[in-house]
């Protein structure tokens, strides 16, 4: 028996993923850049690009529903 997730919760759930996601690859894709840009290597800087990425990823996490939420006024407008 399985449990089935109501149609709005499947959408909030893709929201949060989908940003978090997003958010995580821009914060350590830009702090990888930057440790490049100084003449390091990412390598070098793992510590700084994860903790940087999971800062990202938990900003995503929590904006995307709100930016789910406020699409959906707009489009029933």
């Amino acid at each position: 028996m399985g449990v089935r997730m109501k149609p709005e919760s499947k959408g909030v759930l893709k929201w949060t993923l989908w940003s978090a996601l997003l958010s995580f690859a821009a914060f350590a894709g830009v702090t990888a850049i930057q440790a490049v840009a100084e003449g390091g290597s990412p390598i070098e800087h793992w510590g700084v690009i994860v903790a940087l990425g999971v800062i990202g990823g938990t900003v995503g996490g929590l904006v995307g529903p709100m930016i789910r939420g406020i699409s959906l006024r707009f489009r029933k407008r």
